[in-house]
């Protein structure tokens, strides 16, 4: 029994034992004896129920970060170990927080400088808040930019700034040292000079990357993180085997349990991307069903558009194709006369929705959002499969507040491509699609 426990003669516990009590609790810590001063506390007393609840549900939102949807492949011993070690200090930031709500506090790290799209904030709540420029940044709780065309920039007091990018959830700290728990998307960094000893940290399931002062990207998935530095250097440690390595200028890492951690120079995006489908769809494509019925002559597999929850309303269900996210490597750079070519068939003549999703050469600036939509179809039944070419010039950006319906930019690079008739079930099946200058489409 721990010393420290609470007697029981007047039937009363104070406010700090019965916060050792339930925090004990759960860590499934408590003894026969403290089981039963925590029941006699708790039992008629709303005040300490509140408490105890309060204090539960700050473990719940610790363990969204490994929720089913985010459940990792069994890891080896040591990465349990790290990624362990990284949860219980997420808890006990989080325990830190909900003390200082009972202060009536909430401590905050950071500031919302830049947003596009929707950008919110998981509170001990669980309520997720939306966030507007200017809004403070809680510590330790997750931020999330919701999806396609979404980003945010993050800014610590020193002009670090942090942008999140797509589909992504992270979570910002400052104690001895700045820190950016990155869940799931793409962040890149611009960091400003830091103390000797005290470097910034990119913490993913799979890696920490530690940086003084630079210009990086991270993209974290559950089966791999990608760094890629754009300035200064960076230490990557692998979480799984606490391996090392040093990344510099133009180079770049991806960090898996099976890769050998060995560093890479940055190759350029190219100027041409295909894909057919004739095996099968790849392992990491976000949305799709691969099918061989109904295909054109000669095709041996295409990919059908699969449901989804709806952007704006999530009870109603959307019908779309969505590539694997490119955004470290990107698919394809944007050149003068870039067409893309795509072979598909539809039941029936409605509105197909292209969207690109195009990043800086270098990470720099915002990510771009860009949409074309298929309306004039070929004479003849609606059901046969055609091809259609079009230029990207005929793609517009996607209207914001700060944007005028330009194409696609000379050096973007496109890192997503999403096929969309969102709420009509149309049957869209794609056989193919391209990107690429005119001259190499004229010759397929």
């Amino acid at each position: 029994m721990n010393d420290n426990t609470p007697t029981n003669d007047d039937q009363t516990i104070s406010d700090d034992d019965l916060i050792e009590l339930i925090v004990r609790y759960n860590d499934d810590d408590l003894d026969e004896y403290e089981m039963t001063a925590l029941s006699a506390a708790l039992e008629g007393d709303d005040r300490a129920l509140e408490l105890f609840h309060s204090i539960a549900l700050q473990s719940l939102t610790i363990a969204e970060v490994t929720s089913p949807r985010h459940k990792p492949a069994p890891f080896p011993r040591q990465t349990i170990f790290w990624w362990s070690a990284a949860m219980a200090l997420a808890a006990s930031v989080a325990f830190a927080v909900f003390l200082d709500l009972r202060a009536g506090q909430l401590p905050t790290v950071a500031k919302l400088v830049q947003a596009t799209g929707k950008v919110t904030v998981t509170m001990p709540d669980g309520e997720a808040r939306k966030l507007a420029v200017g809004d403070d940044i809680p510590v330790g709780m997750q931020i999330t930019t919701d999806a396609i065309g979404s980003s945010a920039t993050i800014q610590f007091p020193d002009k670090t700034s942090i942008s999140l990018h797509g589909a992504t959830e992270a979570a910002f700290r400052e104690e001895d040292h700045k820190q950016v728990d990155l869940f799931v998307g793409n962040v890149v960094a611009d960091v400003q000079p830091q103390l000797p000893g005290k470097p910034l940290q990119v913490i993913t399931e799979l890696a920490v990357t530690e940086v003084l002062g630079t210009v990086l990207s991270v993209q974290a998935s559950h089966q791999q993180t990608d760094v890629d530095v754009v300035e200064g250097k960076v230490r990557v440690i692998r979480t799984g085997d606490r391996s090392t390595i040093n990344v510099a200028a133009g180079e770049k890492v991806a960090v898996a349990r099976d890769l050998p951690l060995k560093s890479q120079l940055r190759t350029p995006t190219p100027d041409h991307w295909k894909i057919d489908f004739e095996k099968e769809l790849p392992d990491d494509w976000r949305k799709g069903i691969w099918v061989q019925e109904q295909l054109p002559p000669g095709s041996d597999g295409a990919v059908k558009a699969e449901t989804r929850p709806g952007f704006l309303d999530p009870s109603r269900t959307w019908y779309q194709i969505e590539t694997f996210n490119r955004w470290s490597d990107g698919l394809f750079t944007v050149q003068e006369d870039t067409h893309m070519k795509v072979a598909f068939r539809v039941n029936r003549a409605d509105n197909v929705q292209v969207l690109l999703l195009a990043r800086g050469a270098d990470f720099q600036g915002s990510d771009r959002f860009y949409e074309y939509e298929i309306r004039d179809f070929a004479p003849g039944k609606s059901s046969d499969w055609q091809t259609l070419d079009v230029p990207l010039s005929a793609f517009k950006r996607v209207p914001s507040e700060d944007a005028t319906l330009s194409p696609p930019q000379l050096g973007q690079v496109v890192f997503k491509v999403v096929l969309s008739t969102q709420d009509r079930d149309v049957d869209l099946i794609v056989d193919q699609l391209e990107f690429a200058p005119k001259s190499v489409t004229q010759n397929d």
